[in-house]
């Protein structure tokens, strides 16, 4: 679906008739026919709050309704690609709204706009009750709400909401972000990022300009957070939830169960047993013993919240769950609490999130979960595929299936962070650090240098070929021995890295390359063709190479040896990519 005729001709007819006295190129006028449109003005009206050229810090338009006493703060995009905004929503977080609502030096450079935006804000700093933050384009609003870089992003920029405060000292304003379509009708207003909860026995401590408060909360408090907020509530915690199979999963609710409908156990006794949950918000204010938290995000304790979930749901026909008394039972359940005050995307709440799963073992992949190139490569997966990333533990097992269909999810199965790490260090030929994940994910180089910016742009579908080879690896392993020399058998034990980015290199060699791609490509089905496929091009291809490596006089004294543990290096593999290119006319190819 591309920009209907009619709003391209009012754009053309807008940068005809102004663009000789404002400049600015055509897509610039899509700020003017936006506000002039919403807010019944003329051009001349506003066209000083419009940034007609560049260095405008994110900022393409501004406008302060006085009746609504609203301030609104715009970027433009004349597409409907909701993913062109990312990069203007970190403009925004890094310098933007600082420079708008901080206290900056001075950038001789900047678009006059800023300067006129913060002579207004000076002048009209008490007519101003609320801030609005569009990002407006021409496509899909569900779309754009569905995808999780953006959400990232749009976090980061409600988190901003601090410079708010300082600048409209000692009034309340509010601060939303939305992405917002060019249309009538459309962008409703997100969930509210304000929630208040009882906090008894409070305790604060400081550490660094860093506030903590530590006290007892009750758990259905932040079980109803979380139903309004949905897994965005668990979006800074390394796991989104474990299986409800899981052991300590069971644990919750049969405590639940012993307290609340059994009636066996106090509710008391629950917070004696349980380690306690952390989070962050961005702004906590205590009074009267409760707590309003501004942008919660729940640290530690996933678990917990999602036991309670998975409690209820299991027990919904339950008729006890319905008297008065059993919901008295349940609300009396409290948690030993502990609540960050600051902004939960910044690095202290980041490593404060770390040390608090690391209680409990995990593993170094799922450290990265709230990494950016991981959540873009999982809007990339959803978006053009169907396929769920799962980026935390258990995200897809959590899903239930309306918000796998709400998601536009097609598939059964979803790719995992652990092995499509493996998957792009095979098509780098880097088969050492297969071997060696835990290295490359506690190594910001290496981590940056697995997980490439520029594989956001490949053909995704080259990606799950070479993913879903790594998946079918029995067969072809089983197949490698049958084609080699019972005197190598030995040493496929230590060759399976090496097959498998040998196998991807033999796909993307392949002179049926597109219809590999467009026939297996798009799924993560683990069909009898494309076994096939793979059990042939062992045969034909990676058995040889293989053999003529072993043969040769480079690795000779090794094999006589009986020592195998060569083919784990990426020099070997290396040594391999000569060969074939000798052999088959190989090069090495990316995706």
């Amino acid at each position: 679906m591309s920009i209907k005729a009619a709003d391209n001709q009012k754009l053309d007819d807008l940068f005809a008739s102004h663009s000789g006295q404002y400049g600015g190129c055509r897509e610039d006028y899509f700020a003017v026919l936006h506000l002039t449109r919403k807010f019944k003005v003329e051009v001349s009206e506003i066209a000083h709050q419009i940034a007609f050229s560049g260095n405008d810090y994110g900022i393409d338009a501004y406008f302060i309704d006085k009746q609504t006493r609203n301030l609104y703060l715009y970027q433009f995009k004349w597409s409907e690609d909701h993913g062109q905004f990312k990069g203007s929503m970190e403009r925004l977080a890094k310098s933007g709204l600082v420079r708008i609502f901080g206290n900056p030096n001075q950038d001789p450079h900047q678009n006059e706009l800023i300067s006129y935006l913060k002579k207004d804000l000076k002048e009209h700093r008490e007519a101003i009750d609320r801030v609005y933050l569009h990002f407006v384009f021409k496509g899909d609003v569900d779309a754009a709400e569905k995808n999780e870089g953006l959400s990232h992003r749009r976090e980061d920029l409600e988190n901003k909401s601090h410079l708010l405060a300082q600048f409209f000292v000692g009034r309340k304003v509010e601060f939303q972000v939305d992405v917002i379509a060019d249309k009538p009708g459309l962008a409703p207003p997100p969930p509210s990022q304000s929630y208040e909860i009882h906090l008894r026995d409070t305790v604060t401590t400081k550490h660094d300009g860093r506030t903590m408060h530590v006290g007892f909360v009750p758990l259905m408090e932040l079980y109803r957070i979380y139903r309004a907020l949905g897994q965005q509530f668990f979006d800074r915690n390394i796991r989104a939830t474990l299986s409800p199979d899981k052991a300590p999963n069971k644990k919750l609710r049969e405590a639940l169960d012993r307290i609340v409908l059994k009636e066996v156990e106090a509710p008391s006794v629950f917070v004696f047993r349980h380690n306690g949950v952390t989070l962050a918000a961005e702004r906590i204010d205590l009074a009267n013993g409760k707590a309003t938290l501004q942008v919660p995000r729940l640290l530690n304790g996933a678990q917990s919240v999602s036991s309670v979930a998975r409690f209820l749901e299991i027990h919904s026909d339950n008729a006890l769950l319905r008297l008065k008394k059993t919901k008295d039972r349940l609300e009396e359940i409290n948690v030993l609490a502990k609540i960050i005050e600051g902004d939960p995307s910044c690095d202290f709440v980041t490593q404060v999130t770390i040390s608090n799963n690391q209680q409990n073992p995990v593993l170094p992949w799922s450290l990265r979960a709230m990494d950016r190139r991981q959540v873009d490569l999982a809007d990339a997966f959803r978006e053009k595929l169907g396929i769920f990333y799962s980026r935390q533990e258990g995200a897809f097992t959590a899903l239930s299936d309306d918000e796998k269909e709400g998601l536009g999810i097609e598939h059964a199965r979803d790719i995992r962070i652990r092995p499509l790490a493996q998957t792009f260090l095979a098509i780098q030929g880097d088969v050492y650090n297969m071997g060696h994940l835990p290295d490359v994910f506690e190594s910001q180089k290496l981590y940056e240098a697995t997980f490439r910016a520029s594989y956001l742009q490949a053909d995704l579908r080259s990606i799950v070929l070479a993913y879903k080879t790594g998946l079918m690896l029995g067969a072809a392993m089983t197949q490698l021995t049958e084609s080699l020399p019972p005197k190598y058998h030995a040493a496929v034990s230590k060759a399976r890295n090496m097959t498998w980015a040998l196998l991807v290199q033999a796909l993307l060699n392949d002179k049926k390359r597109d219809a590999y791609l467009e026939d297996h490509g798009s799924n993560l089905a683990k069909g009898h063709t494309f076994r096939d496929i793979l059990k042939h091009l062992i045969s034909t291809r990676v058995a040889v190479i293989l053999k003529d490596l072993l043969v040769g006089s480079t690795y000779q004294s090794k094999v006589v040896q009986g020592k195998y543990d060569f083919l784990r290096t990426s020099e070997a593999f290396k040594k391999s990519m000569t060969l074939a290119a000798d052999r088959y006319g190989w090069s090495k190819r990316s995706f």
